[in-house]
């Protein structure tokens, strides 16, 4: 699996798989995708710049019980869909985002953390992380 540099971004990167994930949460709505999006640029924007900083902020969290890799999810905690997009910092505090999910439940969590731990693998074959 590859890893893609996201535009307008100097540590951002996405799994290849990342933007079908998102698609697979707005197949209802362009118009939601359009302004959950925006929401999600800014705090990449701010995750971009201050790196591990940013995990004071009430969008950001690590998962708790997650170790190798340690995993991370941006949050929208007042959206409607509660979206969760789970990310992993690299050597150099660069950012790969990873799977992108909505969370209903407890159980939601621990299929995309699972999903994560594979695509994370994934990427370390593939790239020799």
């Amino acid at each position: 699996m590859k890893i893609i540099k996201l535009a307008g971004f100097n540590r951002i990167y996405q799994a290849e798989c990342f933007p079908d994930e998102v698609d697979k949460m707005f197949w209802k709505s362009a118009g939601d995708k359009k302004r959950y999006m925006n929401w999600l640029d800014v705090r990449m924007s701010f995750l971009d710049e201050y790196g591990m900083e940013v995990l004071n902020q009430e969008q950001f969290e690590h998962l708790k019980g997650t170790i190798n890799p340690k995993l991370y999810a941006i949050r929208h905690p007042h959206s409607k869909i509660n979206e969760r997009y789970i990310f992993v910092f690299t050597i150099g505090e660069a950012s790969i985002l990873l799977t992108a999910f909505k969370e209903k439940g407890l159980n939601d969590y621990k299929i995309a953390i699972q999903r994560a731990k594979n695509i994370f693998a994934d990427l370390e074959e593939y790239n020799g992380y």
